[in-house]
C-alpha cells in the first residue's frame, strides 16, 4: 500500500514516500470535503453566468499590466486532444476556481467566479507533444523573490485541470505558512483539485 492511500490526514510527506520524488503537504482532507460559498448573491449569479460561455469572453485578450516569461515546458500529447478553439476545462461547482479555455494555441486561465484572465500561454503541438514556450500574466502579481511561482502555477493547472493529471500545486516562497494556512490557501487557489501542495519547483520549466 502506498503511503498515499494510508491516511488522508493533512501532513507533510517525505520526498521517498512521494511519488513525484519531492516533499508534498496533504491537502485533500480540506480539497475533497469543503464547501464554498458565495457570500454575496452577485458572485454566485456571475458564476453560474460563466457557465454558459464558450470562452469568447477572453479570446484575444491578455491580463492587465502584461508581461511575458519565456519558458521551456512540454507534454506528451497523448495526454489529450486539444480543440482549436473551446472552454477545455469548466468550473462545475464553487469548490472549481479555474476556467481554461483555448483559441487558436492560445490558452486563456480565468477564475471561475469573477472571470479575472490572470494567465495567458501558448499551447502548440510538435511530433508527440504539447509545447510551451511563453507564459503572459500582470506585472502586478509578480514577487520578483519568486519569480518562478506563477510559471508553476500554469504548470500545475495544465496537469491538473487540463490534462486531469494528479499533480502537486506550488506554495509560494516568501509566505511562512503554518498547516493551516496551506490548506485554507490552497482551496482558495485551487479548491477540490488542490490535492498536494510543495515548495519544491521541479519539472521541466526553466527556473
Amino acid at each position: 500500500m502506498s503511503k498515499l492511500d494510508e491516511s488522508m490526514e493533512p501532513r507533510w510527506i517525505d520526498a521517498e514516500d512521494s511519488p513525484w520524488g519531492i516533499p508534498v503537504f496533504d491537502c485533500r482532507a480540506i480539497a475533497t470535503t469543503m464547501v464554498s460559498t458565495a457570500t454575496q448573491s452577485d458572485s454566485a449569479e456571475q458564476f453560474m453566468a460563466l457557465r454558459e460561455s464558450d470562452g469568447s469572453h477572453v479570446f484575444g485578450k491578455r491580463p492587465n499590466n502584461a508581461v511575458q516569461i519565456e519558458v521551456d515546458i512540454s507534454y506528451p500529447a497523448s495526454m489529450a486532444s486539444m480543440p482549436d478553439r473551446g472552454v477545455i476545462c469548466r468550473a462545475e461547482t464553487l469548490d472549481d476556481k479555474w476556467d481554461i479555455a483555448i483559441d487558436d494555441s492560445v490558452v486563456y486561465f480565468s477564475r471561475s467566479w469573477t472571470g479575472e484572465l490572470v494567465y495567458n500561454c501558448d499551447l502548440e503541438k510538435h511530433g508527440d507533444h504539447y509545447h510551451v514556450t511563453s507564459i503572459v500574466l500582470s506585472e502586478n502579481i509578480i514577487d520578483e523573490n519568486d519569480v518562478y511561482y506563477h510559471v508553476h502555477v500554469v504548470n500545475y493547472l495544465l496537469f491538473s485541470h487540463v490534462f486531469d493529471v494528479v499533480y502537486p500545486h506550488p506554495l509560494p516562497l516568501t509566505d511562512e505558512l503554518s498547516e493551516d494556512d496551506i490548506l485554507m490557501s490552497s482551496f482558495a487557489s485551487f479548491g477540490r483539485k488542490g490535492w498536494f501542495a510543495t515548495r519544491e519547483r521541479f519539472g521541466n520549466s526553466e527556473e
